[in-house]
């Protein structure tokens, strides 16, 4: 897992992230909690689903300092953001947003980063189909 490759601070923040991405259209899914348990279990990361808010994006995005960490973690944010089953235009947006703000501007990246999820999500698709 890319995550593996974080610090504890970076997986904290990619959490905390990941909880305001989860809650962008007012409506946290069952997959998406699902996936934010599991990250915060897997890693002893602390969820807060109420405080969201207390650390700004500028703040957690700080702590995310090298490349290779803003890469894993909006991969992380487009992998959460397909979780509902589609990847809507308020989710694209702040992605965009916290793009822009790691300093990762190029779309031809962000499309690279987002063809690298959906691929995911297919690769396990068609597993489950050939299993089941």
């Amino acid at each position: 897992m890319f995550v593996d490759r974080l610090s504890q601070a970076q997986r904290q923040a990619l959490l905390d992230l990941a909880v305001i991405m989860a809650g962008i259209d007012n409506d946290v899914s069952a997959e998406e909690l699902q996936y934010l348990e599991e990250l915060a279990s897997n890693y002893n990361l602390t969820l807060d689903l109420e405080n969201h808010g207390a650390n700004s994006i500028d703040d957690l995005i700080s702590i995310v300092d090298s490349k290779q960490a803003k890469v894993i973690v909006l991969q992380e944010l487009i992998k959460l953001s397909y979780k509902d089953g589609h990847f809507g235009p308020e989710e694209q947006q702040k992605v965009f947003q916290i793009a822009q703000k790691l300093g990762l501007n190029d779309p031809e990246l962000l499309l690279a980063i987002e063809r690298w999820v959906r691929q995911g999500f297919d690769w396990l698709h068609e597993g489950e189909q050939l299993l089941g």
